[in-house]
């Protein structure tokens, strides 16, 4: 890929600690890094995994793609280069990569709706990617975790900015799952200056919720 990374320690960790949970969950402010963290920790683990596989899902297709897939510049189609090709098959859109281990096909769904789930039905899956996993209705959800029982390196990955804190994902995923949960804010992103930093919080200071929310991090 052409665009320079810069990788804080805290996202390196991340990156290439090991895959010791079922749920890794990245929640946090927007701007705070998470997602380009979770573009290369995917990355690495689709060098690896003997499944086949994989899945990234959205509130919608589109929203796969772009949030994941195109990731504003370090999403797995520029991580991969040459070596990621858009195909289509008979269980839809995916990115075909050739890695030492083998072809992964990573398959891109939406699942904001309550017949998301029908679009994966019959599929086996080594690993599943959730963006903006609050988005999502939970029947897709859940499915998803299905449909990964039989993977021989069984994996995902959720990120989102803080949800109410009644949302059902929380009860109904976070604690249910073995869920290894990773709190992120806009000083984990190494390429916001102290500058943009300090006027962002002017602004963000004039309403409690929103200064939560958007600074801190908080649900």
């Amino acid at each position: 890929m052409s665009k320079k990374i810069v990788f804080s320690p805290k996202k390196l960790e991340v990156i290439y600690r090991p895959y010791s949970c079922t749920l890794d969950v990245f929640e946090g402010t927007p701007r705070s890094g998470k997602t380009t963290a979770a573009h290369f920790r995917m990355a690495e683990f689709y060098t690896w995994s003997r499944d086949t596989n994989h899945l990234v899902v959205a509130y919608n297709q589109e929203q796969a793609y772009r949030l994941f897939l195109d990731g504003d510049g370090t999403g797995i189609l520029h991580i991969f280069g040459d070596l990621a090709k858009i195909k289509h098959n008979e269980h839809g859109s995916h990115v075909e990569i050739h890695t030492p281990n083998g072809i992964k096909k990573v398959y891109y769904k939406g699942g904001g709706k309550s017949n998301s789930v029908g679009a994966i039905t019959g599929m086996s899956l080594g690993s599943v990617v959730f963006m903006e996993i609050n988005l999502l209705h939970m029947d897709m959800i859940q499915e998803c975790f299905r449909r990964t029982f039989a993977a021989q390196d069984r994996y995902h990955l959720a990120d989102l900015n803080p949800p109410a804190p009644q949302h059902p994902v929380i009860s109904e995923v976070f604690e249910v799952q073995n869920t290894r949960w990773t709190h992120w804010t806009i000083h984990d992103n190494p390429i916001i200056t102290e500058e943009r930093k300090q006027e962002i919080y002017e602004t963000l200071k004039k309403n409690p919720y929103l200064l939560a929310r958007d600074w801190e991090g908080k649900r």
